[in-house]
């Protein structure tokens, strides 16, 4: 965690966006598709962006979508990026610099986009459907429980909703530092799987021998 802010840095420094540590940075590498959620992006796009953010996109997908965004980064120049071809790299900059990770998929049967970016310290924006709704659960200040922010109804409104609280809770240090360490010390590899699945094993060996 404590290379998060030099990982910021240089991605704001790569897509040319000023370096602004205070300001948090949502960041989006995906297919760009109607199913991966964009008509809703483009609905609050402009009232997404009177809020202090810096918003980078890296994908390549209808060209409907992929034009929209460049203008947005036209009209935007200090706050929008988008980077509209698959690059490897800069989807790794992106999940590594990116304080929050948008997911707003109007359906995700497992996405693993989310996983990563919470493995990586950006904390997820999703949809509450598919493997979105399976691993990200909804902030919770009061109780300080979740790991992520959770929008139910496929709505640009509660989309909104959702990523400005995101917003608000950044402005917290000590709220925010907390919530993005539930979703870094989350496993979902095979690491602990592959463990118990050993441990079954031995037990069905040693039951078989004492028989």
């Amino acid at each position: 965690l404590e290379k998060k802010q030099a990982n910021k840095t240089y991605l704001q420094k790569m897509f040319k966006l000023p370096k602004e540590k205070d300001i948090p940075v949502l960041g989006m590498v995906t297919r760009i598709t109607e199913q991966k959620g964009f008509n809703l992006l483009m609905e609050i796009a402009d009232d997404l962006l009177e809020q202090d953010i810096q918003l980078i996109i890296a994908g390549t997908g209808e060209k409907k979508y992929e034009n929209f965004f460049k203008k947005l980064a036209k009209k935007y120049p200090k706050k929008v990026a988008a980077h509209l071809e698959f690059s490897t790299k800069k989807a790794v900059e992106i999940y590594a610099g990116s304080d929050m990770f948008l997911m707003p998929s109007r359906f995700e049967p497992c996405g693993l986009g989310q996983l990563i970016s919470m493995r990586y310290g950006s904390v997820p924006i999703v949809h509450a459907v598919g493997g979105l709704v399976d691993t990200v659960t909804d902030y919770n200040p009061k109780t300080e429980k979740g790991n992520g922010f959770v929008f139910k109804k496929y709505d640009s409104k509660d989309f909104l909703i959702s990523t400005v609280r995101a917003i608000e809770t950044y402005k917290h240090e000590n709220a925010w530092k907390k919530l993005v360490q539930i979703g870094m010390k989350q496993s979902h590899s095979w690491e602990i799987p592959a463990e118990k699945y050993e441990e079954l094993f031995h037990k069905a060996i040693k039951t078989k021998n004492e028989k």
